[in-house]
């Protein structure tokens, strides 16, 4: 029979033990402490709430030549007034719109100011502006573009 040695373990042993030891011990608390925040930490609050994505949505859609929202017919202007540009309105800011008067002045009018004696800019959007003149609405919108006509050429 083989006889079994009871002699003292070494210093190196037990200090590697011990270091086992203690970084199995460091690694359950920190597996034991995450799972514990998963279970019991409070839900995560959303950045956005849904209802502030809606005039985004509606802004955008403008953009791209429809609107889903009915206004009230306006009338077209008769004010010799051409619009070159548009900048629309962002984050609560409001727009911007270039505008030709008579065919001798360009004003960069912000939206709700006055462009001449009794019109004020009322709206901006991007195919259009909306004009109040003493109280009345009227429309302004691109400038019609000119069709293009082909040359002669002398051929049949």
């Amino acid at each position: 029979m083989s006889a079994v040695s009871i002699e003292r373990p070494g210093v190196a042993q037990t200090a590697a033990v011990s270091l086992l030891t203690l970084l199995a011990t460091v690694m359950l608390g920190l597996v034991l402490a995450y799972w514990t925040w998963m279970w019991l930490a409070p839900g995560a609050t959303p950045l956005a709430r849904v209802d502030d994505a809606a005039p985004r949505i509606e802004s955008a859609y403008g953009l791209f030549g429809g609107s889903r929202t009915k206004s009230a017919a306006i009338a077209p202007t008769g004010l010799a007034i051409k619009l070159l540009g548009v900048a629309a309105a962002s984050a609560g800011k409001r727009g911007y719109a270039v505008l030709q008067l008579e065919a001798k002045e360009i004003l960069s009018v912000r939206e709700g100011d006055a462009i001449a004696e009794g019109i004020r800019l009322a709206e901006v959007h991007a195919d259009h502006v909306v004009l109040d003149r003493s109280g009345t609405r009227e429309t302004l919108g691109w400038p019609d573009k000119p069709v293009p006509t082909r040359e002669k050429t002398g051929r049949p």
